[in-house]
Order: structure tokens, then sequence, then C-alpha cells
């Protein structure tokens, strides 16, 4: 077992683990993917806690030596990160709700950061993340917003005045003018005396 294989920290946090009997230190920074030996990745799984880091932190991406180290995941453990976009932005509520209960804690952190750079649009989305994880999407989009707002007076006086004068139509505007309604004739009435 040679083979090198891509290893992928999905997470949003370094990922670090040693072997000390072969001296390895690997330092994996979020979103990186490494080729790693396949015998490097079965010394990690006789590591104290080298078994969960390989199925909740980082992504073998190579389902024979999944079966190989015997590494029962979740059909949720093999999500890309276009497959969480997808989940964020077109997926079912029940599809959203499964990966929150059955992902490796690299997919949540995946589904955190890409529900506040897609957006996440969907409240029962927002709602069942904060009720499963406590991370309130409105919250951070609201605060990552403030963070983009000009700091000095120059800077709001410029934002001012790009928001008041905007470049030419936004749409294109694509209305008829109303048809004038048949005239009528006026109803003579009787007046009672």
């Amino acid at each position: 077992m040679t083979d090198m294989i891509k290893v992928k920290n999905r997470g949003a946090s370094v990922v670090v683990y040693r072997i000390p009997e072969t001296g390895i230190r690997r330092s994996f920074a979020p979103g990186e993917t490494k080729a790693v030996s396949a015998k490097e990745l079965e010394q990690l799984t006789y590591q104290p806690g080298g078994m969960e880091i390989l199925t909740r932190f980082l992504q073998i991406q190579d389902s024979t030596v999944l079966n190989n180290f015997n590494m029962k995941v979740e059909p949720e453990y093999h999500m890309s990160e276009a497959d969480v976009a997808k989940l964020i932005t077109n997926g079912s509520l029940d599809a959203f709700l499964d990966a929150l209960d059955f992902a490796p804690i690299s997919v949540i952190d995946l589904i955190k950061k890409l529900a506040i750079s897609i957006p996440m649009v969907d409240i029962q989305k927002r709602k069942a993340l904060k009720e499963k994880t406590g991370f309130d999407v409105t919250k951070a989009l609201i605060h990552d917003e403030e963070s983009k707002a000009p700091e000095t007076e120059e800077e709001k006086v410029a934002a001012a005045a790009k928001a008041a004068a905007p470049a030419g139509r936004r749409t294109a505007a694509n209305y008829k003018p109303a048809t004038p309604a048949p005239a009528q004739t006026p109803v003579k009435t009787e007046a009672k005396s």
C-alpha cells in the first residue's frame, strides 16, 4: 500500500495529526488537499483518535481506501463543496436535516461557511441550522454586512452618494399605456318632489 491518496480538510479549522513511531506530523489548513501515502493513513488509524480524525475532520477521496480500513461512514461524508452548495440552495428540508444529523463536523463547518457566502435564503433551513448547531445565519449575515460598512466619514459620504444616484435602469420596463374606458352615457334620474 504505497499509493498516494488525496486527503482533504473540509472543516473551518486546522487539522493536525502525529505518528510518533515514524516522526510524521501533518497539518491541513482549511480547504487544503494533500497527497498522503496509504501506509501513513493506515498508521494513523492505529493512533489514538486517528480514526476520529479521518472520519470526522478529514475526507479521504478514495472509497476503496475507506473499505480497506473498514471505515464506516455515512453518505454525507462524501459531500463536496458543490454538493453542500446545492443542498443549501436547492436541497429539500429533509435532506438538509439529514445532513445536520449525520454529516461529519467538517461538513457542518462547510454548511455554516457557505450559508453566509451563498447566502442561505430558506428560512426553515436557517431555523434548523440554528436549532441543531446554535449558529444563527440571520445574525451572521447582518454582522457580515456591518463589517463591510464604511467606517470613515469620507467612506460614508461616498457610499451615500453612490446609493442615492443609480447608474441607470435596474430593470427593462415593459409597461404599456392603459386603454381608455369606453365612454358611458350619463343616466338621468328624476327628482321626486
